[in-house]
């Protein structure tokens, strides 16, 4: 029987290396997801992955044995991509949409037209600005909700927010978007 997430943390905890290996196996997808969809950068998005779980490993003995360990680690990679944002912003860096080797080549039927690429290309790219123009609180939550499809009371506990907040913030940017982002519908 596999050791459950707890049992690894505590290991990790009490200095055992052998026991980030299948934490890392369980969680390294969903913390990438997280990561890409919140910085929009695979590379990024990697090294925030790797970094998360370079964090847990060092910062093991001030996790929380009652909880949970994927909220602990959400929090590790939501903290740690939004340091990275502020980052990259002070650069002035410009980010790139998604690459379209990301979607799943089943779902894609025929090839789009060239005009339909460059559409979805710029759709992609407005959906980025908007949601970079987003306060970090709520961009969290839209991301972890709508990409990552946490459920709100992982999302409070994720963030170590109230669901009262965490509902709030998700409404905000929701509204948000939908004024930065109108008359994208008659574009598509």
């Amino acid at each position: 029987m596999a050791p459950s997430d707890r049992d690894l943390l505590r290991r990790l905890a009490a200095g055992d290396r052998e026991a980030l290996g299948p934490l890392m196996e369980r969680h390294y997808q969903r913390i990438y997801r997280i990561a890409l969809s919140y910085l929009r950068d695979a590379d990024e998005a990697l090294d925030c992955t790797q970094e998360t779980f370079v964090k847990a490993f060092r910062h093991a003995g001030r996790w929380d044995g009652a909880s949970e360990a994927a909220p602990w680690l959400t929090r590790i990679a939501v903290n740690d991509a939004i340091d990275r944002y502020r980052k990259g912003k002070r650069r002035a860096t410009s980010e790139s949409p998604l690459p379209e080797s990301d979607h799943d080549e089943r779902l894609a039927g025929e090839e789009p037209s060239p005009e339909r690429r460059v559409l979805g290309r710029e759709v992609s790219e407005r959906i980025g600005q908007a949601l970079r123009g987003l306060p970090e609180q709520q961009r969290a939550v839209f991301v972890l909700r709508h990409y990552d499809e946490m459920t709100l009371p992982e999302i409070a506990d994720a963030l170590g927010m109230s669901l009262g907040t965490v509902k709030s913030s998700l409404h905000r940017a929701v509204h948000r978007l939908r004024e930065r982002l109108a008359g994208l519908r008659a574009q598509a």
